[in-house]
């Protein structure tokens, strides 16, 4: 059953509110609900605008720049490039997919891992070492399929790029 969006406020001040809980939260918090599987959604609390995408995006620099990269200075290059492309909608359609599908597999191996820890005899102590690896992995195609499914810009290219970095 999939889980209800998250709807998050993001203040002037940069505060973030979870208005589920009723509480402030920080970018590691929003990070932590987006691995537990919680979809979520960011909008600005004094008019309402999406700005989802530059938050993701700024909890995926914050881990690049904290010395954790998920992407290589390859893979990087890579996706600037593709946005020069004229076949971009193509390449992010693929890119889609192809993250879809590792998160498909993602259960297979967990349930794969967890079948050969019980034959091993390590049962529960095995599946709790998992633990760590499957929220990584679970954080990082969760945070992806997000930031890939809404097209690179958005139609409203007005916005100044210090209102950007400021998200």
């Amino acid at each position: 059953m999939a889980k209800a969006e998250r709807i998050i406020k993001k203040y002037a001040n940069r505060r973030l509110y979870d208005t589920e809980s009723s509480q402030s939260i920080t970018l590691q918090d929003v990070r932590e609900l987006i691995g537990a599987g919680h979809p979520i959604k960011v909008v600005e609390a004094k008019t309402d605008k999406d700005v989802t995408r530059s938050v993701l995006l700024q909890i995926v620099a914050d881990q690049e720049l904290l010395g954790r990269p998920v992407l290589s200075n390859e893979f990087l290059e890579a996706m600037i490039r593709v946005n020069s492309n004229p076949m971009r909608d193509l390449t992010r359609g693929y890119l889609e997919k192809v993250m879809t599908h590792l998160e498909s597999q993602q259960d297979s191996v967990e349930q794969a891992w967890t079948k050969t820890l019980k034959k091993s005899g390590l049962g529960e102590v095995g599946s709790l070492a998992f633990e760590p690896f499957r929220q990584f992995q679970s954080r990082m195609f969760t945070l992806w399929s997000e930031a890939l499914s809404p097209p690179l810009r958005d139609a409203d290219e007005n916005t100044s790029d210090s209102d950007n970095s400021r998200q």
